[in-house]
């Protein structure tokens, strides 16, 4: 409320002399308070849906659901990192961690995520730029095993459906348009996986090593993908966490001074308004120029009143612009008395007319900023995901495309 009495000294006051007004017949019927309204402003039961769908309702949304997902993803990291990676291998869902091995003589990744890319590069004003863009998505597993830090040895058998979190950490030029980038999982890497765990309680007497057909095996549960990470326990989601508390604090800020900053007057009188009858002193009409980009320009006419509401010894000076109706009709002695909406805290936050009003102008900058917040906010949080959770990866850099370099073979990538 403070910053709305505070942003109202910015505001332009026309400096036309004020004319008095000639008396105004008692028994003329005056005007209904819509027609007192300047062509400029919004009805105020229309201003009231303008505010809740243009700016309180996009920024509390934003604000409330980047809240859940903060808490959420907080709560994710806290359950991961209380994850106790020494604790007895039991049969049903299950986390193990440890070192991966593959078969004797085996070589190359236990798990390949290959992604193909197309690249296109173009010219600007501002210079050259590229993208690559991903066109297609494979996943080659097979078995391995894992060795607990307990020397437990847990067969793995993931499927293509696995989500492999790591980095992407090769890159292969086919062409010059064409590239292959690799997430790899290889033999010596610690990991992290979750799944459905089978034969843990075969365990032989004394801690001694199962054999082979009594190895304990995770395989993908059915309800969800096994995921296979080589980051640190929590590390996503304590990002995405984060994330969503700049959202949050962000969104909070801006439905907070929305009001005090883009409509302050319209927000005092919501809060802090009544609505009083004051009779006509002055009136003034003024004219601004406007010219539009590539169009003639025209002058705008505006029309003010002054009015006087006495209560007892007490009076106050309420000043506003007003329709040409109603100056016309204050003009010709016609209108008695004319409704104001006024705050109780300053006799100069007052509006003509009954209830708080937006402006053209203020609709305007309200659809712009809630359109902006529409598309920002979801390319936000879709583009900050990590490669594995995006439907597509796409890179993108300042100047053309790189040289095309042959690219060298290893694993299972292009030979």
């Amino acid at each position: 409320m403070l910053l709305a009495l505070l942003t109202l000294g910015g505001c332009r006051e026309a400096s036309v002399p004020w004319e008095p007004a000639p008396p105004q017949s008692p028994e003329a019927p005056g005007l209904d308070a819509p027609s007192t309204l300047p062509r400029s402003r919004v009805n105020p039961d229309t201003s009231t849906a303008l505010i809740f769908l243009l700016a309180l309702g996009p920024w509390s949304l934003v604000a409330g659901w980047s809240l859940f997902w903060w808490l959420e993803h907080q709560k994710r990291a806290v359950a991961e990192r209380s994850f106790d990676a020494r604790a007895p291998l039991r049969n049903g869902h299950a986390v193990i961690v440890g070192q991966v091995e593959l078969e004797e003589g085996a070589t190359g990744p236990a798990i390949q995520v290959v992604i193909q890319q197309r690249g296109r590069e173009w010219k600007s004003k501002h210079g050259w730029h590229h993208r690559w863009t991903e066109t297609s998505r494979a996943v080659r597993v097979r078995p391995f095993w894992v060795r607990t830090f307990q020397g437990e040895r847990v067969r793995v058998e993931p499927d293509d459906r696995v989500m492999l979190r790591d980095d992407l950490s090769r890159i292969e030029r086919t062409s010059r348009f064409d590239r292959v980038r690799f997430a790899e999982l290889t033999p010596g890497e610690t990991v992290h996986i979750s799944g459905s765990l089978f034969g843990a309680n075969a365990q032989t007497p004394g801690g001694a090593y199962r054999a082979m057909s009594q190895e304990p095996v995770l395989r993908p549960s059915r309800a969800a993908p096994m995921v296979v990470s080589t980051e640190r326990p929590g590390e996503t989601a304590q990002a995405r966490a984060r994330h969503y508390r700049g959202w949050f604090v962000g969104a909070a800020i801006g439905a907070l001074a929305l009001p005090a900053v883009v409509f302050p007057t319209a927000s005092l009188l919501g809060l802090t308004g009544e609505t009083v009858r004051a009779q006509p002193v002055a009136t003034r009409h003024w004219q601004r120029y406007h010219k539009p980009k590539n169009s003639p320009g025209y002058y705008v006419q505006h029309y003010g009143l002054r009015s006087v509401q006495r209560e007892g010894e007490r009076a106050r000076v309420l000043t506003d612009e007003c329709s040409e109706q109603l100056w016309s009709c204050v003009s010709a002695g016609a209108c008695p008395s004319v409704r104001y909406t006024v705050s109780v805290l300053s006799d100069d936050v007052v509006q003509i007319g009954i209830g708080p009003q937006l402006t053209d102008g203020r609709v305007g900058l309200l659809s712009v900023l809630a359109g902006f917040l529409a598309l920002l906010f979801p390319l936000s949080v879709f583009g900050s995901r990590p490669w594995y959770l995006q439907r597509k990866v796409v890179d993108g850099d300042k100047g053309p495309l790189p040289d095309f370099i042959a690219p060298s073979s290893g694993g299972f990538g292009p030979r």
